[in-house]
């Protein structure tokens, strides 16, 4: 018992005032004898009896009802825990992942949880309230009631630890007790709960369970082509494993271009593809026609109209050294011109996308300083050496150190390709054991620090790559060298071309750190936007000479189609959807670990509430006060 007023309690001194006006009210009898008086004696003797246990029970009634007064009035009480005894500050996370779309008992999960917390808060109570995406300090109902009720999904989801962090950056005082309710579904965690990290906080999970976990969605799509022909290829799935059928719809725009069926035989996974021909979607949509969470029945892609990839051929040689060269670029979309050192024109060069030094044995100053600027500003170079090409040549072009080391004059034949490198990305089908490697008469030795692609027998490259820079060991001269007469010769010089120029993806993942690049000349201060019908966002743009590269790591942050911008012009059509982690569905395992759990709020605040209960003895003490008062009276009145 706990005394709110001990300072009180010194009133019990004056119990000593009844105790001494007792003591003077006892009279002391003195017998006087007569003779023969036997009842007299009798009925005396039962008198002084009675008067004696009267004042006694008198004195015990009055003493006990004065100390229970004084107790009253020291206000004891008796408290459920020690926490209870501490002032609290309550910290609440609420789970506004796109799980928490699923179904409840009526509404969504989010729907449900967040009517369900404010019947709970009461009108003046103090706390905190974070989400994945905002946060409330020290704040009561009726500061946050607008914003409160419009809480939405985000796509963004908290860790564990996170969440504990969050929580104690809340906290205002070290003293206090701390308690943190955690509302979620426990679906999708990055990590699960540490103990360690707890100490000095209360923690209540409270588990919002959904009706069903039935959810499907649009994995990915990708793009293939074949000749001239595009194919769309989908990848929906199911959370669970279900006999059930469900309509994707493919839009361009506004207009619906097709339907199909996605088929789940009690499998989790269906393959869907749409033919696409030659059609130019800027706005392309797919689309679910399901239940369940919503985020992820629609992808949203784009198709751009891609420019031709501007080839540039320079030779130093009268003689035409590019017919292989002709032969490889010759469909729409390559751009291929060639051009003798010694008529070149300068200018073109930053106006292209690849350029091909096909065995140029001099280089004049003016020459390599406009070919390193191109490489530094994002350009891709390929290196064909001469005969007389000597290790000097190339020395330190576009890089820290030399590229060729050394010559070699002895035959060798290329025997082993890197099948995992970009170049052969889709080439082969399985890697080639019986292929009829090509061959070379006469090679530079090319530094070990670049990549290889293509290697001879003894390990030694005979091409290499580091950051756009391509490099051949030999000339492709047929003197020396049968490679352009190798069935490696087209995808090597295709795939190249291919990737010299970033074309955007078909769609890119919200926060994900992906880059590409757009050639346009940006005046002073003159920036890219990407403009949607919602938003119009600034992404991170990086200006490489004519090039200007662009990460979307940061933004947009919302899902749907955007236009890369430069003034009133569009140089691109982007997608963005949400990272589809949230569709998992993967429950978090709480089974080891020694969690206070709850099923609903109302039972978790209940709980906090119970915990933190006082008894207060005081009403108590004042009814036994006036009892034992009462009880005086009555003695006084009725014992004779």
């Amino acid at each position: 018992m706990i005394f709110e007023k001990p300072d009180v309690l010194y009133f019990l001194f004056l119990l000593i005032i009844p105790i001494l006006i007792h003591l003077f009210q006892l009279r002391k009898y003195r017998t006087t004898k007569f003779s023969n008086v036997a009842l007299l004696e009798k009925i005396k003797l039962q008198s002084r009896k009675s008067s004696t246990i009267k004042k006694w029970l008198v004195l015990m009634t009055r003493l006990l009802g004065l100390a229970f007064l004084i107790l009253a009035f020291s206000k004891p009480y008796i408290p459920n825990t020690e926490s209870a005894l501490k002032d609290t500050e309550v910290a609440i996370y609420m789970d506004n992942s796109f799980s928490m779309e699923l179904p409840g008992n009526q509404v969504s999960l989010l729907e449900e949880t967040k009517q369900n917390l404010w019947d709970q808060l009461g009108e003046q109570q103090k706390f905190s309230l974070f989400t994945n995406n905002n946060s409330w300090k020290h704040t009561n109902k009726n500061d946050i009631k607008n914003d409160f009720f419009n809480i939405d999904f985000t796509p963004v989801s908290l860790g564990f630890q996170t969440i504990l962090l969050k929580a104690e950056s809340m906290y205002k005082d070290q003293e206090t007790s701390k308690s943190l309710f955690i509302i979620t579904d426990a679906l999708n965690f990055e990590d699960t709960p540490d103990l360690k990290t707890m100490e000095g906080i209360d923690l209540n999970f409270i588990i919002k369970e959904p009706k069903s976990l039935e959810n499907f969605h649009i994995s990915s799509a990708k793009l293939e082509e074949k000749n001239s022909n595009s194919v769309l290829r989908i990848e929906v799935k199911s959370s669970l494993s279900i006999d059930k059928d469900i309509t994707v719809s493919l839009y361009d725009g506004s207009s619906l271009i097709a339907k199909a069926r996605a088929t789940f035989k009690n499998q989790l996974t269906s393959n869907v593809s749409f033919e696409l021909g030659d059609t130019d979607f800027k706005k392309g949509r797919l689309e679910l026609e399901t239940d369940g969470m919503s985020y992820d029945n629609t992808l949203y892609f784009s198709l751009n109209q891609n420019d031709p990839i501007r080839i540039l051929s320079l030779h130093s040689k009268e003689k035409d050294k590019s017919s292989f060269l002709s032969s490889i670029y010759k469909s729409d979309r390559f751009n291929l011109n060639v051009n003798s050192i010694t008529n070149l024109d300068y200018s073109k060069i930053s106006n292209t996308d690849l350029i091909i030094l096909n065995e140029i044995e001099n280089f004049s100053s003016i020459l390599k300083t406009n070919l390193e600027k191109f490489y530094r500003n994002g350009g891709t170079l390929v290196m064909i050496p001469s005969e007389n090409t000597s290790e000097t040549t190339y020395s330190n072009f576009g890089m820290s150190q030399a590229i060729y080391l050394n010559s070699n004059s002895n035959k060798r034949d290329i025997t082993t390709i890197s099948y995992s490198h970009p170049l052969f990305t889709s080439v082969f089908s399985e890697n080639i054991q019986n292929f009829d490697y090509p061959s070379t008469s006469k090679s530079l030795e090319i530094n070990p620090s670049l990549s290889p692609i293509l290697k001879y027998s003894n390990g030694s490259s005979f091409l290499a790559e580091q950051d756009r820079l391509y490099v051949f060991s030999s000339s492709l001269d047929t003197r020396f060298s049968n490679f352009i007469n190798s069935p490696l010769v087209v995808p090597v010089f295709y795939n190249i071309a291919l990737q010299s120029k970033s074309k955007p993806l078909l769609y890119s993942t919200v926060g994900s750190d992906e880059s590409f690049t757009v050639k346009t000349i940006l005046g002073q201060d003159e920036i890219l936007q990407l403009v949607s019908s919602e938003q119009q966002v600034i992404p991170k743009q990086t200006k490489l000479g004519n090039t200007i590269q662009i990460n979307t790591q940061y933004q947009p942050e919302i899902a749907g189609h955007y236009e890369l911008k430069q003034k009133d012009s569009t140089l691109l059509d982007l997608s963005f959807n949400y990272n589809r982690e949230e569709s998992d569905l993967q429950a978090l395992d709480l089974g080891n670990q020694n969690l206070v759990k709850f099923s609903t709020i109302q039972e978790a605040f209940n709980s906090y509430t119970e915990a933190r209960k006082i008894l207060e003895l005081w009403k108590w003490m004042l009814i036994f006060a006036l009892g034992f008062f009462l009880l005086e009276l009555l003695i006084l009145r009725f014992l004779n």
